[in-house]
């Protein structure tokens, strides 16, 4: 297979600006076009340029569609942002309730406040010991007045209870830790509290994780096809198909937030930042025509 090298020069900002000229972008105010481009990179502002430009025979031409603005772009760029800023507030519940839940259940269920230091617990291939290595390492950097608290007053264990433990590991590694128990018993009362059977639930904390860690690090969510899928409740089919879009998440979102916060207006919230934004097509990201008519929106 022939390689190229990839030899595209690197641009000044104005001349970043007269290429998008170029292409038929119109930008009637440079010097704050000049400011948005100094603070977003250019590369980063292409994705959002996509759907603006040309299709010829199939394929993007690179050139605008006659009348967009530069202002056009930087209107669905700021949608996306908003976007990313209701997932994480959905998150936030999210993530709190679950790890809460995976602690109290097995927490009670052996009445043992240091139950991630049980082997048993977990299954034989689960790299248990990395588990353990990650509290400790999580322990050491903290600083949390609790953490000082243990250490200056218990000797054993060394490591933190689960419930303040709880407070220092990520989505991801509670995502794991729960698809790695041990018993079918302890994941079905876990899941059982948010409605789920435990493979679906253990699906959606992968899903749920993925989409955390695109907002954490301010990845495109509009136009994206989404590469880990939250598997299909058969309860709620048509609202998971097709699984990459990001009506799927909002759906599993919206699910999860009924159990957490039935009071929510999460998903009211997401339709009114969708009608905000007249480049937006909901269709375009999953959702059914007239979606907000449905019922089980709650809109």
């Amino acid at each position: 297979m022939t390689t190229k090298k990839y030899a595209k020069p690197a641009l000044t900002v104005d001349e970043q600006l007269s290429l998008l000229e170029s292409r038929g972008l119109l930008i009637p105010d440079k010097i704050k076009a000049r400011h948005y481009l100094n603070f977003i990179s250019y590369y980063r502002l292409s994705g959002y340029t996509i759907c603006f430009e040309k299709i010829i025979d199939g394929k993007r031409d690179h050139r605008f569609k006659e009348g967009t603005t530069f202002n056009d772009i930087l209107a669905l760029y700021d949608f996306d942002r908003h976007l990313r800023i209701l997932v994480m507030d959905a998150m936030e519940r999210i993530e709190v309730a679950v790890r809460t839940q995976i602690c109290l259940v097995l927490a009670t269920n052996y009445n043992d406040g240091h139950w991630h230091l049980r082997r048993d617990l977990f299954k034989p291939n689960y790299k248990y010991y990395s588990l353990l290595s990650q509290c400790e390492m999580e322990q050491q950097r903290s600083k949390e007045p609790f953490v000082g608290h243990y250490k200056k007053n218990y000797e054993q264990p060394t490591l933190l209870p689960a419930w303040m433990i709880v407070e220092l590991l990520s989505m991801g590694t509670w995502s794991i830790m729960y698809e790695n128990l041990a018993q079918r018993h302890d994941k079905k009362k876990i899941s059982d509290t948010f409605n789920l059977p435990p493979t679906e639930f253990e699906s959606w904390l992968h899903s749920l994780t993925y989409i955390r860690n695109l907002c954490a690090h301010h990845s495109r969510l509009w136009n994206r096809q989404f590469t880990i899928t939250p598997k299909q409740f058969k309860d709620y089919k048509e609202y998971f198909t097709p699984a990459t879009t990001f009506a799927a998440q909002a759906a599993m979102i919206h699910l999860f937030l009924k159990v957490i916060s039935p009071d929510s207006k999460w998903t009211t919230r997401l339709h009114n930042l969708i009608k905000s934004c007249p480049f937006v097509e909901p269709t375009a990201m999953g959702f059914a025509l007239e979606w907000e008519k449905d019922s089980f929106w709650d809109l």
